[in-house]
């Protein structure tokens, strides 16, 4: 500070008095406090980096739209009314509340309130799985960077959730089948490695124990990072032309969404095509009968119309026969 008979010491202390008066981060008792809290905490920081980097993605568009908002003033209607804004893209939606759900539960803990207003919300219904097109995998197989197109190849040609792709090991294969029990259902699984699929793994250097890995490395320890890695790749332009195409002509509806899970529908698909019996599929796929009759209707419906397009076409719309044109002459 000037000495105060200075010209300059009026000037000089508005302005300090004014940097002193500003917020610096946000006020006690805001989400955004509470966000920057949660960041701190040392179960936060101890998390996978995936995880971790995925967890930022939602905290920090919370802190963005509602970060000067109290804590103890959030209800459950404005958990539902911020949800429902992004119902167009459920999956978004889900990843948020769940985000959500975990942040106010952390409140609790640190006692800025008693409850935890999204703890009954219940996540929107994602609709059925597709199964990818063949002009949407190709794109996506060719716009996707090494790691991301092993994970899509994976899923395609065993068939299997992302839970357990992340967790597939070299180690589980025995004469080119790769054997394990399901994570979600705890079913043995035992998978024939197509060639393609065999291929693809001599593509990319054998780093962890897992046939998929992290960038560091490391195996992914969630499913988080793959999804990421998908929602990312369906966002570049080639793929968003590939799509705007398909619904051109009409093969999917303009809100299809493509993930991680509809390739277990498009392995079903194919092995239905060879010929194998819905108790083979199962089999491979660590699926019910009934499971893969409804994840195969497409597969039946494309057999069925090749099954009887001989027939259909060897045959006469109009079956004329000479004494029948000779009575009747058809109309000029």
């Amino acid at each position: 500070m000037p000495a105060i008979d200075d010209p300059s010491f009026p000037t000089e202390y508005k302005r300090l008095s004014e940097e002193g008066t500003k917020r610096v981060g946000h006020a006690p008792g805001t989400i955004g406090a509470l966000v920057a809290a949660y960041k701190a905490n040392p179960e936060f920081k101890a998390l996978e980096l995936s995880t971790r980097t995925n967890q930022m993605r939602y905290l920090d568009m919370i802190d963005a739209e509602i970060g000067d908002r109290g804590v103890k003033g959030i209800r459950p209607t404005h958990i539902y009314i911020m949800r429902d804004r992004m119902a167009n893209t459920p999956g978004k939606a889900n990843a948020w509340l769940s985000m959500m759900r975990a942040l106010l539960a952390y409140a609790t803990r640190l006692d800025m309130r008693g409850d935890n207003p999204a703890a009954g919300i219940k996540r929107l219904e994602l609709g059925e799985h597709e199964p990818w097109p063949a002009d949407l995998l190709r794109v996506a197989l060719e716009e996707a960077t090494p790691m991301t197109r092993l994970a899509i190849v994976t899923g395609l040609c065993s068939g299997q959730r992302v839970s357990d792709c992340i967790r597939m090991q070299y180690g589980w294969v025995s004469g080119g089948i790769m054997e394990f029990a399901q994570k979600k259902t705890g079913k043995d699984v035992a998978v024939p490695m197509h060639p393609f699929w065999l291929d693809e793994l001599k593509k990319l250097p054998r780093r962890a124990t897992t046939l998929l890995y992290e960038r560091s490395g490391a195996p992914f320890n969630t499913t988080g990072a793959i999804q990421a890695r998908l929602r990312d790749l369906m966002t570049t332009l080639a793929v968003r032309e590939v799509h705007a195409d398909l619904v051109a002509r009409e093969v999917v509806d303009e809100d299809a969404r493509f993930s991680f899970h509809g390739l277990r529908k498009n392995a079903c698909c194919y092995l239905l095509e060879l010929g194998l019996s819905d108790t083979e599929v199962g089999s491979i796929l660590g699926m019910s009968s009934e499971m893969v009759r409804h994840y195969g209707k497409r597969a039946r419906a494309l057999m069925i119309a090749r099954g009887a397009a001989e027939r259909v076409t060897g045959g006469s719309i109009v079956p004329l026969t000479p004494s029948t044109g000779a009575k009747r002459a058809l109309p000029h």
